[in-house]
């Protein structure tokens, strides 16, 4: 029984030498095929280098483009970033340390043609297209403009006014009125130009951006207000302002208390602010429904957002009005 045990045991051994000679062999094989076909692969390239022609990078063009290896980089890297400002917000003008924001897919998009915005003869700026018959120009102003002829603003083609109605403290947080407000509401309609109001915030929260919103409707009743009523938001030059370092959401939340406030009332409401201050301090995602004032001198809007007015100069002059002005297009 020992004797038989034991070539039952060698028989064995040996079976599992040959399987596994077998899978080397195999193996071996295997390695060899994809040998043979990269080898293969590398002289079908060589001899295509030897036999043809390398194909210019653009065939189509009649003379062909020929690009060194740098300006090819560089032609890919601008493609990437042509297609980075179709999804994101870029802030920064160097793009090895440029931030970017996702642009919000919950707010609309405009559509303006950006090569239609044009200075017109006076040196105003100008926007046309086949829904928007005429851009309306208008201006907004407080008690620095001083004293306002706006018979003669009218004369020069502004069509409304945006008057500074107040403004809440940024230390203690008191809301006041701006100093020019009433005379400017006052006058202006009295030479029947169309106004809307804006207020400068410093909420911190929902209830307070509720709170600036009761102080505004107090203060146009009465008053006809036939452009938006507007919370002006942007960083306070000043240290220990409080609403500069409040959290995205905490700021959102006072401008969705504001604008619910002031359209429950029956007015339009609307957001002005910067075009980095819209990407970097705000939850767009939250802010879809109201209309935007967009604040960017430029040349062009470089803003994806659907907005209704655009601020292009804090630097217009306008006759009537002694000093600068900040001038806006109107898109509706």
């Amino acid at each position: 029984m020992k004797y038989k045990r034991l070539v039952t045991d060698m028989r064995e051994a040996d079976r599992r030498k040959q399987l596994a000679k077998r899978m080397k062999y195999a193996v071996c094989i295997c390695a060899g095929i994809v040998i043979g076909i990269i080898a293969g692969i590398c002289i079908g390239i060589d001899y295509n280098k030897t036999t043809r022609s390398t194909p210019a990078l653009y065939t189509e063009m009649e003379h062909g483009l020929e690009l060194t290896p740098g300006e090819l980089a560089n032609l890919i890297y601008d493609n990437y970033w042509n297609y980075i400002k179709k999804s994101y917000i870029i802030v920064g003008d160097d793009k090895e340390t440029a931030q970017l924001y996702k642009i919000s897919s919950k707010v609309a998009r405009h559509n303006y043609d950006l090569e239609r915005f044009q200075l017109d003869d006076n040196g105003y700026m100008s926007y046309s297209d086949d829904k928007i018959k005429h851009a309306k120009l208008g201006i907004d102003v407080s008690s620095h403009q001083g004293s306002i002829d706006w018979e003669t603003v009218k004369e020069a083609g502004i069509k409304f006014a945006m008057i500074r109605l107040g403004y809440r403290g940024y230390t203690q947080g008191g809301l006041a009125l701006d100093d020019g407000y009433v005379t400017n509401i006052e006058t202006a309609l009295e030479a029947e130009m169309p106004v809307g109001v804006y207020f400068y915030t410093q909420a911190v929260s929902y209830d307070e951006g509720v709170e600036e919103a009761q102080y505004v409707l107090q203060n146009i009743a009465g008053y006809k207000i036939s452009y938006p009523v507007v919370i002006d938001t942007e960083k306070m030059e000043a240290e220990g302002a409080r609403a500069n370092d409040i959290s995205n959401e905490e700021r959102t939340d006072a401008i969705v208390g504001f604008c619910e406030t002031i359209k429950d009332a029956g007015y339009t409401p609307m957001i002005y602010a910067n075009r980095n201050w819209y990407a970097q301090n705000l939850d767009m995602d939250r802010l879809g429904d109201y209309q935007l004032w967009l604040a960017q001198y430029s040349n062009v809007p470089d803003f994806p957002y659907l907005f209704t007015g655009w601020q292009y100069t804090s630097e217009g002059s306008v006759p009537g009005i002694s000093g600068s002005v900040d001038i806006d297009v109107w898109m509706k």
